[in-house]
């Protein structure tokens, strides 16, 4: 049997990290057409200035993403849900999403496909400063069909709080209702999510070039660890196995997730890596301490995710690589606390 060594080939393992300026999302419950809404802003030289809108429809889980002209953005990247459902370049006006110490405020306006109108009507803004957080969005819960192990880490994330200003979203003119958390009196924040500063880190994605580490300016970085290295294809005789560690580390968060990989030798090599650990919250607010404790989605979703990578050395050697869903990570039960559907 002929050595990798010779051949060069490798695992396809590395990660890949895009930025996002800022975000802002929410919940639709009892819509006839759409179950929840995303805003994107981004403001850099690889994608451009603009505005980018997602929108969740609830007969198919499918996602809509409406973009303004010049916007550079990869479709690969938006892999979310049951998959993508239209992509189009469009109008939004006003096209304004601005997050600060002190709030957010949000004015989208556009229509979708069919023609209804898209408003969204958002302004928390105080002269106090916000305590936000460091929150690992669990975007991967929802995923059917992954590609890849998809984290978005939002270095500054934070709930739209309860003023004198009540947010307001209407499709085609009507109002719509919104998520919610138990308890607002008490807490008085709406379920209106919001962010800035977002790092998306994709593991192991389809276009691996076999990197393992991407960087970005203003230390955006996120890396792949190892407790030793798998045996590159080819390396191990029929029969032989090993065993290892692997984790995550985004910015200067070591271990945000980790797992286990497990490496076979024979005619065909394969390397397994699970998911064992998922992400453990610190340092959080006491609202947002207590929704990750309950509703463990938030922690537990990455440990649904299996990757495989397989290559039959009997002919012309080529890895072939995928991830998949091993369970559900309870998302309904955060679907029925917040009344979303």
């Amino acid at each position: 049997m002929g050595s990798s060594q010779d051949s060069g080939l490798q695992w396809p393992i590395s990660v890949r990290l895009d930025t996002i300026a800022a975000m802002l999302n929410f919940e639709i419950h009892n819509h006839p057409v759409y179950q929840g809404i995303e805003v994107q802003y981004f403001d850099d030289a690889e994608h451009g200035t603009g505005i980018l809108v997602l929108m969740s429809r609830r007969e198919n889980g499918k996602v809509d993403v409406y973009h303004q002209a010049g916007l550079s953005i990869d479709r690969m990247a938006y892999g979310i849900g049951a998959g993508l459902g239209e992509w189009r370049t469009t109008k939004i006006e006003p096209a304004v999403l601005d997050v600060t110490d002190t709030g957010v405020r949000a004015r989208i306006a556009l229509r979708d496909t069919t023609g209804r109108s898209i408003e969204i009507s958002v302004d928390d803004r105080g002269g106090k400063p916000q305590r936000s957080a460091e929150f690992l969005a669990p975007v991967g819960a929802a995923i059917e069909q992954p590609t890849a192990l998809m984290l978005v880490w939002m270095r500054r994330f934070n709930l739209v709080r309860r003023t004198s200003i009540d947010p307001v979203v209407r499709i085609d003119g009507v109002p719509v209702t919104l998520g919610r958390l138990p308890g607002a009196w008490l807490h008085r924040r709406h379920l209106i999510k919001y962010a800035s500063g977002l790092w998306v880190v994709n593991v192991n994605p389809p276009d691996s070039d076999g990197r393992r580490e991407a960087g970005r300016p203003e230390a955006a970085h996120a890396r792949l660890h190892f407790s030793a290295e798998p045996p590159a294809p080819g390396t191990l005789s029929h029969g032989d196995e090993r065993k290892g560690k692997w984790s995550l580390s985004i910015g200067e968060h070591a271990d945000v997730i980790s797992g286990e990989w497990v490496c076979t030798g024979g005619e065909v090599a394969t390397l397994t890596l699970t998911v064992t650990r998922g992400w453990r919250p610190r340092g959080l607010p006491p609202l947002m301490r207590v929704v990750t404790t309950v509703l463990p989605v938030f922690r537990r979703w990455p440990t649904t995710y299996l990757w495989e990578a397989r290559v039959d050395l009997r002919g012309t050697p080529e890895v072939a690589a995928e991830w998949r869903r091993t369970k559900r990570a309870g998302e309904s039960l955060y679907t029925r606390v917040t009344s979303s559907r």
